[in-house]
């Protein structure tokens, strides 16, 4: 990429230094992208170029399109003459040169002054300038090199000289799953506000809070562009849908929103920010009702079925075993012409007298006593432990009879559209598909419609948990925040990942931001305001009704023993 002269010169000064250098003639038939992925080490590599070769401009442009512009590289353009290395650098379709370019452009300047400027961009895709630093000034004169201005390279090139956008309109993407939200103020206005909006996420006003720090520091501005989801295909082709679609095809710069970290999306993205973990739940009160269909305050419920089964086999197994005894003793009794009692009335019980008789007896009595201690010791280990908490697991909740909403936003219509699990056909066909009653609460709705639906018993809004809290403590009674449950394991829980497009020219300087705003304690802060915990249960304890579906089995029992 030098001439030949020049390429001798810095070749044995490297080599004497120890660095491993190779030359390139650009007129040669090459790529870029085999060079750099083939020799270069793990660590930062140098590329000097001509800016005089008439192929530079080519080599500079391919440079832009395979984004070697970044921390990777380090480039030092050679322009003695012509400015070529400028108007290069300023060609129309040369978009990856932002504020992580890494670019030293070397200029003559009469008579015998030698200049190293840094260069980059805020964005040339969004028309931003190209910025000039000076690194140093030499005079070069007799083959001799004396510095007259030295300044660090890397102070130069860090964010003291690149952390002010001047103003710069930079492409944003949120979510706000409401109709007709395209005004840039009417999403700021939504996205700012504090409280609960319907068809906005908790993380999503979250990662708004991040994005200001970022705008606030590097001072940019923004256009939002909002999806009214997250992700899906079109289709079922590969053209991918929603925030993760823009993001993907860097049609934004940066998100007020954040996605799931799922494995095959590390490809395709970068992170800058892991801090807010998604959590959903089941939200319901709990009433007696419940307790029953649980089990928990059925008569039958220290054992279970297929112990009762078990047990009621055993006894009449027993009692099937003493009548054929009893039969054998009298068939006997009369062959030997002897009448013998077998049973003595007893204060009108019959008492066994035979050897086998006693046995039994004493066998189907040890059982019972085993039976009868493990039953009562269940019944008052669960009288004494605490509160019952209801349907625990997703499973109980499509079981129960709590009828079942979801909040009006785009990750659950897409997970039941694209999910194929047999947990999620059966929630579908049990209690999202079957026709509702115009007064019922609809499949999906805001978290301020179902607040009184859950108030009332018998529904389980499935949301955000700390969207739900703050508006919960808000209206229900201490006994009722005593009874309000919360079930997850419909929705994964992880954190979130805060994505920019795979290798963009604004993830260094963003991750730095986020980093430096970690150690001053601003993103805890924001975890602190915008996570609520639940609101504590003031109540030592909660005393429910007996219910007739609780004792429904014992009166059933007590019936059949009364009939003769």
């Amino acid at each position: 990429m030098l001439n030949d002269c020049d390429s001798q010169i810095i070749a044995r000064q490297l080599f004497d230094w120890n660095h491993f250098v190779k030359i390139y003639d650009v007129r040669n038939n090459f790529t870029l992208k085999s060079i750099s992925e083939r020799d270069r080490s793990r660590a930062k590599t140098a590329i000097i170029l001509n800016c005089e070769c008439k192929a530079t401009q080519n080599l500079i442009f391919e440079a832009s399109q395979f984004r070697y512009f970044n921390k990777t590289y380090q480039w030092l353009l050679w322009d003695f003459h012509n400015n070529n290395c400028f108007s290069h650098l300023q060609q129309p379709g040369l978009n990856y040169l932002g504020p992580n370019a890494q670019i030293v452009v070397l200029k003559y300047e009469e008579p015998h002054y030698l200049l190293w400027w840094d260069v980059h961009s805020k964005g040339r895709h969004l028309k931003a300038d190209l910025e000039m630093h000076l690194v140093a000034k030499a005079i070069y004169s007799n083959e001799t090199l004396q510095f007259v201005t030295k300044n660090d390279i890397n102070d130069i090139q860090g964010i003291r000289y690149r952390g002010d956008f001047g103003g710069l309109k930079l492409r944003g993407a949120t979510v706000i799953d409401q109709d007709n939200i395209t005004d840039n103020e009417q999403i700021e206005q939504i996205l700012s506000r504090s409280s609960k909006d319907p068809g906005v996420s908790a993380f999503t006003k979250y990662h708004y809070e991040l994005f200001n720090i970022l705008r606030h520091r590097l001072n940019f501005t923004v256009k939002f562009r909002n999806a009214r989801g997250w992700a899906g295909h079109l289709d079922n082709s590969s053209y991918r849908l929603g925030f993760l679609g823009i993001m993907q095809r860097n049609e934004a710069d940066i998100g007020a929103s954040a996605a799931y970290p799922r494995l095959n999306r590390f490809a395709e993205f970068d992170s800058l920010h892991q801090g807010w973990k998604f959590h959903t739940a089941f939200l319901y009160l709990y009433t007696p009702d419940l307790h029953a269909q649980s089990k928990k305050g059925n008569f039958l419920a220290p054992f279970e079925e297929h112990v009762w089964l078990g047990s009621l086999i055993i006894l009449n197994m027993v009692g099937l075993v003493w009548i054929v005894e009893e039969h054998v003793k009298s068939y006997l009794s009369k062959i030997t012409t002897r009448n013998v009692e077998v049973f003595k009335r007893i204060g009108g019980h019959p008492v066994p007298s035979g050897a086998s008789a006693r046995v039994i007896t004493v066998t189907s009595f040890l059982f019972s006593l085993v039976m009868y201690n493990y039953y009562t010791s269940s019944v008052v280990g669960g009288l004494l432990s605490a509160t019952d908490k209801g349907p625990s697991t997703v499973d109980e909740i499509i079981s129960s009879p709590l009828r079942l909403s979801f909040e009006d936003i785009g990750y659950y219509k897409v997970k039941f559209r694209e999910n194929k699990a047999p947990s999620i056909a059966k929630l579908l066909n049990k209690k999202v598909l079957p026709p509702r009653d115009p007064y019922d609460l609809p499949v999906y709705t805001d978290l301020e419609t179902a607040i009184p639906y859950i108030q009332k018993g018998g529904y389980a809004f499935h949301c955000e948990e700390v969207d739900a809290y703050p508006e919960l403590a808000k209206i229900f009674t201490d006994s009722e925040i005593c009874d309000l449950r919360a079930v997850s394991g419909l929705l994964g829980s992880a954190l979130m990942n805060w994505i920019v497009h795979k290798n963009s020219q604004y993830t260094e300087i963003f991750r730095h931001i986020v980093t430096q705003a970690q150690e001053v304690g601003l993103v805890q802060r924001l975890l602190r305001q915008r996570r609520p915990k639940k609101p504590p249960c003031q109540n030592l304890y909660t005393v429910y009704p007996v219910n007739l579906s609780g004792t429904l089995s014992a009166f059933v029992l007590l019936a059949g023993t009364r009939i003769p």
